[in-house]
């Protein structure tokens, strides 16, 4: 661009001088708007994975407003999605076994004696 005069470049490709800033306006936000973008979703993958993949967009939209980075909650969960990082969530603890309550323990009346002579007899008979 410095070697020749914008009025001959917008000559040679035939389009208006204000299009042609328009167009330099577009290209430079575009490339400074990328760079910062992907810094920011390289810091997006740092958190999550310091994380160890337990932080969500809000938890590491949080951390980013710290840092001093401008974006909403809603940009970083975009980003989130678009590198496919999702939050594991915590499983619920789920106690299989109290063994060590004060209830009292049921009597053992059929003493494991499972042989009987006839069907239901020792459900019948035996259990009161």
């Amino acid at each position: 661009m410095k070697a020749f005069p914008v009025t001959v470049l917008c000559a040679v490709m035939q389009v208006s001088r204000s299009g042609f800033y328009d167009y330099m306006a577009r290209y430079k936000y575009d490339n400074v708007h990328h760079s910062s973008e992907t810094t920011i979703k390289n810091r997006i993958k740092d958190i999550f994975n310091d994380s160890r993949g337990s932080y969500g967009s809000r938890r590491i939209f949080r951390q980013l407003q710290r840092e001093g980075y401008q974006i909403g909650r809603y940009k970083v969960r975009r980003m989130m999605r678009q590198m496919e990082l999702k939050a594991k969530t915590p499983k619920r603890f789920k106690r299989t076994t109290d063994s060590r309550h004060s209830f009292p323990i049921a009597d053992n009346i059929l003493d494991r004696k499972f042989d009987v002579d006839a069907p239901n007899k020792v459900w019948t008979t035996d259990i009161s």
